[in-house]
């Protein structure tokens, strides 16, 4: 209990100081906003945005109506707000402050169903969730905590996998598709369960370097989805009543758990699984492979080779993404030798085509200032000039395909208000050429040429589910292909007559073959887990497919003559047993076609009355950039839109034993970041004080020496402005952020202080240019294999009755590749050059070698270099406690040369010159402690410091709340 205790302490220290910090970024400043207030929601929207709204309000209202019923609650109303400009799909749930956040822009990876209406069912069964917890939480933790006590009660005891995988279950019973009905979702647990077996609960929740681990949703579907059908739709509601009602009790979710199952979490996964691996070796030894060929290289890391296209007979390209190497295209030759032709950037989910000697993708670019804002880059390479052509599209653009010519480029375009085309665009200067829009505005997936300018097929989602479809350009005509459900359809591919698709008509992501004059459908390919890209060589005896297993998906080569296609019509269709299980729980089926949509009232939501919500506030004062917690009170506010937050309230320093009120209000809705600082209260410091007894001769007879504690009033105030800017393309992140600050800060008197205490004002201005270029890492590199950092600072005090001097300094840091792969190097350089008076001057802000002290110098050279590298993956469990993932080990070298004057009364009486060396190791590793999700880096740094002859020891500890 007391280890328990101590825990909780500590995350709500930390949790506090999180929450408070806890941003997804701004929409440009331009927008203007709208809101929609219906019983249950408030949505917060741009003006232009009014249509799909309206109709998001009613979807939202019938989804509360009947997606309360399994965790027996309905919550309080709740801000929606619409992220529209985004170039990310995606929504969340967060509580400190309140809100729900949706970015509207499409996938093509969406099941079967609208994206707005997808994102209405998962996010909001989360609402439900944490707003339960809320309902039944000690009034006492939220008197003292607000928002942010119930989002530390939820995130410390509530495991990702039941968050996540109760709202998957939630989504898939309460429509016709759901991820519980998507293959590409259910099949890397199946096939690392059936070839490599069931990992440990810590490995699979926690994850790991060595081997590819399924994420939380895929892993909450299955113990979630298994819970509910073996204990009753009520399992969850129970077990969140149960952590609403005891959040400071030791580990409420597995006590509830025993009560219900008589098992805790990690009995339960492993009797599920038990089940599932039982189950699916069963139907795997039913399967029966054709004759193929794997062509891709063996890896020993997991690596997926997809998107393959034959270059000629027996060359093809594909696209290689694993945890060991940043995404690339490669060539692979009939040899099986693989050769590196590109490194593109973060790109958009089932965007890449190919034409001939040509690659074609489309890439998110962020906006340089807006994180809820971007635009999408049309990219063509050609594989043996290394020729490269980018264009921007007029909308968020995904899924290319090059015409036959290799000229233009078809896309599937989403606008802002979510009207959906299908565009074509000329490479050469990016012009746009023909755009179609269905009537009843269609979203597309997929799209691929026929053989001549004017005629394509895509995917078209239709309220039925997804159909392929033709299109015409020449007449702006749209005519399905086939009324047939074949679930999941993607990965469009044209040659000749025919064409190759994958679809789930066996609930795995099998390849089919459509004859395109009498629109027959035959199974080409049925996988053992999964198959998808098919790709057919140019003399057509052969069929490139990727082919998924427990190590990735690998590039298999089948001939034609090797296969016997079944027609569609023999094809046995498939059901997913769990998810209609699932959906025999809840009331039925939410049918957004058969929703009679409502025009409610819409208002101007004011960007400027809304500046402050309070959400949060604490017994403690927290400051989270310096990580330092103090005895105080804290409030805490940021608005629903994002764009201010301030925090503010009472710091008690035990160092001093002093108080102060402080306050820091930011503004991030303009283009540059303003932040305001400002503190008042009482200093303290000490002085030694000697007594001396003189006799009569002027002798010593006797001597005190005392310390003596003194106060004095301070006040600041402080002002920062600053211009956050993302330059990243391609394969580098680059950021450039260009700070201007000023502080004024007064010093008086009070009793307690020292007559010759110095009492007045002092200001300083800083100037600082920050820019840094990364190379994009893998999962498992240290370092970056490239990357540097230039930062430049100029800071003095040219008012003021305190005179500071001047700093300057200069440094950078470069990083390289070490000898193996994911080691990595890394370089620091650094000049200071300062003016300084006898008893004031500013803090030196250059690094110093580890292990050694600070000195008061003028002018002082900093270098240094680490060599880190993994050492192990141990994927070691030790019990709950700790669950170690990987193991690192550095080695360093500091040196720094530093020069300064030398004081006397005042004055200076001499200069000093001082070399320091220190050289080292540091040995970390990467663990989750108390299977808490956010990773922990712990370990010890040994410094040698070369001067003293001496030995330095430190503790490293550091959380990482972005894996969150």
């Amino acid at each position: 209990m007391k280890k328990h205790l101590i825990v909780t302490i500590f995350c709500v220290l930390v949790f506090s100081g999180y929450a408070q910090y806890f941003q997804t970024g701004q929409d440009p400043a331009s927008l203007k906003w709208r809101q929609i207030n219906t019983e249950n929601f408030q949505l917060i929207y741009p003006d232009y945005y009014e249509n799909q709204a309206q109709k998001l309000a009613s979807v939202l209202e019938k989804v509360y109506t009947e997606g309360s019923v399994t965790l027996n609650y309905k919550p309080r109303k709740i801000s929606v707000i619409l992220h529209t400009q985004t170039v990310r799909s995606n929504g969340l749930v967060a509580w400190a402050p309140k809100r729900v956040e949706f970015y509207t822009i499409p996938s093509q990876d969406n099941y079967a169903q609208g994206w707005l209406e997808q994102l209405a069912i998962h996010e909001f069964r989360h609402v439900v969730q944490i707003d339960k917890i809320n309902s039944e939480i000690p009034k006492l933790i939220k008197l003292i905590l607000g928002q942010q006590g119930i989002a530390l009660a939820f995130g410390f005891n509530v495991p990702w996998w039941f968050t996540e995988g109760d709202a998957v279950a939630f989504e898939t019973a309460l429509s016709n598709s759901g991820r519980g009905r998507f293959p590409s979702f259910l099949m890397n647990i199946r096939a690392q369960t059936v070839e490599k077996g069931i990992f440990s609960y810590d490995k699979a929740y926690n994850g790991s370097f060595r081997d590819y681990i399924p994420d939380h949703y895929q892993l909450g579907y299955y113990l979630v989805g298994g819970s509910r059908i073996k204990y009753g739709a009520g399992f969850g509601s129970s077990v969140l009543s149960r952590v609403g009602k005891k959040p400071m009790s030791l580990n409420p979710f597995n006590k509830q758990l025993k009560i219900i199952t008589g098992m805790n979490k990690v009995q339960l996964y492993e009797m599920i699984f038990d089940s599932l691996k039982y189950k699916w070796q069963f139907e795997d030894k039913n399967y029966h492979p054709v004759n193929f060929a794997v062509v891709s290289p063996q890896k020993k890391t997991w690596t997926n080779y997809n998107f393959s296209h034959y270059v000629n007979d027996s060359v093809l390209i594909a696209y290689k993404t694993t945890l060991n190497e940043i995404p690339s295209f490669v060539k692979i030759d009939a040899q099986g030798n693989e050769t590196k032709l590109y490194n593109p950037g973060v790109l958009f989910s089932e965007s890449i085509n190919y034409r001939g000697l040509n690659i074609v993708w489309s890439e998110q670019i962020p906006d340089p200032r807006w994180q809820h804002s971007g635009k999408s880059m049309i990219r063509v390479f050609h594989t043996e000039t290394g020729a490269l052509h980018s264009f921007f599209t007029e909308y968020t653009a995904s899924a290319p395909a090059l015409s036959p010519d290799a000229k233009k480029v078809l896309v599937v375009e989403s606008d802002f208000s979510n009207h959906y085309y299908l565009s074509v665009y000329r490479i050469s200067d990016g012009a746009l050429q023909q755009r179609f829009h269905s009537p009843e505005n269609h979203y597309f997936f997929s799209p691929e040429w026929l053989n001549n300018d004017n005629r394509v097929v895509a995917v078209v989602l239709r309220p039925e589910g997804k159909r392929l479809a033709e299109i015409d350009f020449s007449n702006n005509s749209i005519m399905l292909l086939s009324e047939k459900d074949m679930g999941e359809i993607k990965n469009l591919e044209a040659v000749g007559n025919s064409l190759y698709f994958t679809a789930t008509v066996t609930a795995k992501n099998a390849i089919y073959k459509m004859n395109l004059t009498d629109k027959s459908v035959v199974q080409f390919y049925e996988p053992r887990f999964g198959a998808e890209y098919p790709g057919e060589s140019p003399n057509g005896q052969k069929v490139a497919v990727s082919d998924y297993t427990a190590d990735g998906f690998r590039i298999i080569q089948i001939k034609k003559e090797d296969i016997k296609p079944v027609p569609l019509e023999r094809v046995k269709k498939k059901n997913y047993e769990m998810a209609d299980m699932l959906s025999k729980q809840e009331p039925g089926v939410i049918n957004t076609e058969a929703i009679a949509f409502k025009s409610y009232p819409s208002k101007k939501y004011s960007k400027i009355a809304n500046l402050v919500y309070l959400h949060s506030w604490a017994p403690l004062a927290i400051d989270a950039d310096n990580q330092e917690f103090n005895p105080g009170l804290s409030i805490m506010s940021q608005n629903k839109l994002g764009t201010t937050s301030f925090n503010m309230g009472y710091r008690y320093k035990l160092d001093e034993q002093a108080g102060i009120v402080y306050g820091r209000y930011t503004m991030s809705n303009w283009y540059p970041v303003f932040s305001v600082d400002a503190y008042t209260g009482k200093s303290a410091a000490k002085f030694t004080q000697i007594t001396q007894e003189k006799d009569d001769l002027g002798n010593i007879v006797n001597q005190d020496t005392t310390i003596k504690r003194f106060t004095w009033n301070e006040t600041n105030i402080g002002i920062d402005v600053r211009l956050p800017l993302d330059f990243s393309r391609g394969k580098f992140k680059r950021y450039l952020q260009p700070e201007i600050k000023y502080d004024f800060t007064v010093y008086s008197h009070d009793r307690t202080t020292p007559e010759q205490f110095f009492k007045g004002n002092y200001q300083s201005f800083s100037y600082r240019l920050y820019y840094k270029q990364f190379l994009r890492q893998s999962y498992q590199d240290v370092y970056p294999d490239f990357g540097f950092v230039l930062d430049a600072i100029y800071q003095h005090s040219p008012t003021g009755a305190i005179q500071m001097g001047s700093l300057l300094l200069e440094q950078c840091y470069l990083f390289l590749p070490g000898l193996m792969k994911n080691h990595g190097l890394r370089f620091y350089g650094g000049l200071q050059q300062k003016k300084t008076t006898a008893n004031y001057s500013f803090s030196d802000r250059i690094r110093y070698p580890r292990g050694w002290g600070r000195a008061n110098t003028t002018l002082a050279f900093s270098t240094g270099v680490d060599y880190k590298m993994p050492l192990f993956y141990p994927d070691w469990s030790l019990g709950g406690l700790a669950y170690i993932k990987r193991v690192k080990a550095a080695f360093f070298v500091d040196y720094a040369l530093l020069k300064g004057n030398i004081y006397a009364h005042g004055d200076v009486t001499g200069q000093f010159t001082s070399k320091i060396t220190s050289l080292g190791t540091e040995l970390t590793a990467d663990t989750h402690f108390f299977r808490f999700y956010a990773p922990s880096e712990i370990g010890v740094r040994t410094s040698y410091l070369y001067q003293s002859d001496n030995l330095y020891f430190e503790l490293l500890f550091s959380i990482d709340f972005n894996a969150l």
